[in-house]
C-alpha cells in the first residue's frame, strides 16, 4: 500500500484551489458607482476624474481610486477614441467566415488577426470555425483582402459577404 504524505496533499489541495480562484475571477463583481464611472466614461472616456466626481456627487480620489481598480482588473482594458471608418477611407465593409485545418487553426487565426484590415475575429460553432469582420476601402479591396485571407496556411474554405448599410454598431456595455 502506497501512503501519500501531507506535501502531496497539500499540492493537490492547493492547485485545485488556484484552479477555484481563477474560475471566480474571471467576473469582477460591480457596485452601483462602478458602474456609473464605467457608464460615463464610455459614453466619453475624456471626462476628467473631477467631472465625474462632480456628476456622481463623490470625491474625486474615490474616482481615481476606482478607476484605478477597474483598470487594475481588467474590467477597462483601453481608453480610445472611436473613429467612423467611412470619413478614414474604409466605407466597405465585409463578412468573411473561414473553414480552417483543425490542425492549423491557431497559426491560421492569429494570421487572420493580424491582416491590417481586420476588425473582430470570431472562433464560432457550426459550419464555419471563424466568423470575421473586416474594413475595406472599396470593393476591390475587399477582394483582395479575401484572396489574401485565402492563401492563408489552413484555410480550407472561405465565404464572404459585403455588408450593404451599417444598421447598429454599439461598443459600450451599459450597466
Amino acid at each position: 500500500m502506497v501512503y501519500l504524505d501531507s506535501a502531496f496533499w497539500a499540492v493537490i489541495i492547493n492547485s485545485f484551489l488556484q484552479l477555484f480562484l481563477n474560475v471566480v475571477s474571471l467576473v469582477f463583481n460591480l457596485d452601483e458607482k462602478d458602474k456609473q464611472i464605467l457608464n460615463l466614461l464610455q459614453e466619453n472616456a475624456r471626462l476628467s476624474f473631477t467631472e465625474i466626481a462632480n456628476e456622481l456627487k463623490i470625491s474625486e480620489a474615490t474616482v481615481r481610486y476606482r478607476v484605478k481598480k477597474l483598470v487594475d482588473a481588467g474590467v477597462i482594458s483601453k481608453f480610445t477614441v472611436l473613429l467612423d471608418p467611412r470619413k478614414i477611407g474604409y466605407p466597405t465593409t465585409g463578412i468573411l467566415m473561414v473553414k480552417i485545418a483543425p490542425e492549423q487553426f491557431e497559426d491560421a487565426a492569429e494570421k487572420i488577426s493580424n491582416m491590417s484590415e481586420t476588425r473582430h475575429v470570431l472562433q464560432s460553432t457550426g459550419d464555419y470555425d471563424v466568423v470575421t469582420v473586416v474594413k475595406a476601402r472599396s470593393l476591390e479591396h475587399l477582394n483582395e483582402v479575401r484572396k489574401k485571407m485565402e492563401l492563408i496556411p489552413g484555410v480550407k474554405e472561405l465565404s464572404l459577404s459585403a455588408s450593404m448599410r451599417l444598421i447598429k454598431i454599439d461598443p459600450a456595455f451599459y450597466l
